[in-house]
């Protein structure tokens, strides 16, 4: 594919999945179909995986010589958590409604972090919980929803104490095809992350082994909890700031092989986060809205609202937001997409969204190489149309000199009829904020560490390229020029914006500033 869309692409891969397909395969999907950020599920037994197929893109994109191929596509890693999974007998079981239905539960934390293959074996049911104390408050009347609601299930019986082993009676309320591997999910059955399961510990201590550019976090319960999991990852008194919630801003980031700290994304995708999240949104990067998981608590019709309004309070504070749901899912079986869903992914990335989520049901089924394909076709033509209705938004007010500056420098960039905006950012905040104000102008953001640009690539828009040397204002705009001629087949002539809100590269003391530029 030659054209890209301004919407990234993020791919979901399993430990289970890089054992089953190959971590080659998987690398060349990536690279083939241009897939922009790579989702996983960390744990130690999944860290081999994750350096391997961090490695094999990287390789395989260097071969293809793409322009910053070391570390191009950033990896979002979650910690495991209590999850809940199916397995079937044969993989496979289509149940009718008003049939019973009989199922055993386990206590496996290594099936829920995917570390070995669904079983074929099995005689029975099976719902295989991470952890014990998911059990305790599972009692009759309490309703399982099987992938996000494409069949439900209503507890009739249950034994007297509940344990890994035992088995409950069900009546099918919504009936369809159980597949192995699919999430399960009840009010019942706690999706807390605290108290961290002992392998969240060792995540939590290892600082995800510093592979993280973004990490997930879910199943929350206060504010106490998120600072918890920032204390251990940033450690005792690391001073962040409003623009960067979790990236200190020193010396560090002007070094292009520096390990910094990843960005955190809070999960939306239960009534309780969603009521948590006016608190915690000052304290992270961005959001991840897991839609299918949220229409579990909230009724499916307020979901659109709740997306819409979501993705707009992320980017007026120039927060990174993320769409996940059942994209494209019934391509899990079928070679083509619903027209809803089709309907659905243009949707949200015309609603703002930076990023859309495919879930490993598609990203490691039979057609997932056609739906890579249909995804980025679906994003750059639903683009092309609504770029063409794009008309640059009016500020009432300006909220600061940081807003007044890249709201002129998109306006000025849509005037000049530029190729591209172009920004040198330390930090990333310059490249956040101009992307958060959606323009349909190509972003190309400038930095000096290799983690900063991996994490400013997921942003909609943005194209990220280290600049290895740091000179005043003349020579870096010199030095991009270059960049921009090489990286990017700019020719003599072509305009474009550069941008800076910061200012120990550009000047001695803080400045912002904007200013139309032309290749020599």
């Amino acid at each position: 594919m030659n054209k890209k869309s301004k919407a990234k692409l993020i791919w979901t891969v399993t430990n289970k999945g890089c054992e089953k397909l190959g971590i080659q395969n998987i690398a060349a999907t990536i690279t083939q179909y241009r897939l922009d950020a790579v989702r996983m599920s960390y744990s130690s037994s999944a860290l081999p995986n994750i350096l391997k197929l961090r490695e094999e893109i990287s390789r395989q994109l260097a071969s293809e010589d793409v322009a910053q191929s070391d570390g191009y596509v950033p990896f979002l890693l979650s910690f495991i958590g209590r999850r809940a999974l199916l397995s079937v007998p044969n993989g496979q079981l289509e149940v009718g409604d008003g049939t019973s239905i009989d199922i055993t539960f386990l206590v496996d934390f290594n099936y829920c972090a995917s570390l070995r293959p669904s079983t074929t074996a099995t005689k029975n049911v099976e719902v295989i919980v991470s952890s014990e104390d998911q059990l305790v408050n599972i009692k009759v009347g309490s309703k399982f929803s099987i992938s996000y609601g494409a069949v439900e299930l209503k507890v009739v019986s249950i034994p007297s104490s509940l344990t890994s082993g035992c088995t409950i009676r069900c009546i099918v309320e919504n009936g369809g095809l159980l597949i192995s591997g699919v999430d399960v999910h009840s009010t019942d059955m706690s999706r807390d992350l605290f108290p961290l399961l002992p392998e969240d510990e060792k995540t939590l201590n290892s600082g995800f082994s510093g592979l993280a550019d973004y990490v997930i976090i879910d199943g929350l319960k206060s504010e106490e909890e998120l600072l918890a999991i920032k204390t251990g990852i940033l450690g005792e008194n690391v001073k962040v700031s409003e623009r960067h919630p979790s990236i200190p801003i020193s010396k560090n980031v002007h070094e292009l092989e520096a390990v910094l700290p990843p960005r955190f994304l809070l999960k939306v995708d239960s009534k309780r986060s969603l009521e948590l999240l006016p608190k915690l949104l000052k304290l992270v990067d961005g959001v991840f809205l897991s839609r299918s998981e949220l229409g579990i608590d909230e009724h499916p019709h307020n979901l659109p609202i709740i997306q819409k309004e979501l993705i707009t309070r992320c980017n007026k504070l120039s927060k990174t937001v993320i769409v996940a749901s059942e994209l494209m899912h019934s391509m899990f079986v079928n070679a083509n997409p619903t027209r809803a869903e089709v309907s659905d992914m243009a949707n949200a990335a015309a609603d703002g969204a930076d990023a859309l989520v495919l879930s490993h049901e598609v990203t490691e089924g039979p057609n997932s190489s056609l739906v890579a394909e249909v995804s980025q076709e679906t994003l750059v033509n639903s683009e092309a149309w609504f770029e063409k209705k794009w008309h640059p938004f009016e500020m009432d007010e300006i909220p600061s000199d940081d807003d007044a500056v890249t709201y002129g420098a998109i306006r000025i960039a849509q005037q000049a009829n530029v190729r591209a905006i172009v920004c040198f950012t330390e930090g990333g905040y310059t490249a956040m904020k101009l992307s958060s104000m959606r323009t349909p102008t190509e972003i190309i953001a400038i930095t000096c560490n290799k983690k900063i640009m991996r994490q400013m690539n997921l942003l909609r828009s943005v194209s990220a390229v280290v600049l290895e040397s740091r000179s005043k204002v003349e020579r870096i705009l010199n030095e991009i020029k270059e960049i921009l001629v090489n990286k990017y087949s700019f020719k003599k002539g072509d305009k474009f914006v550069f941008v800076s809100l910061t200012a120990s590269s550009v000047s001695e003391r803080n400045s912002n500033l904007f200013t139309v530029q032309e290749i020599d």
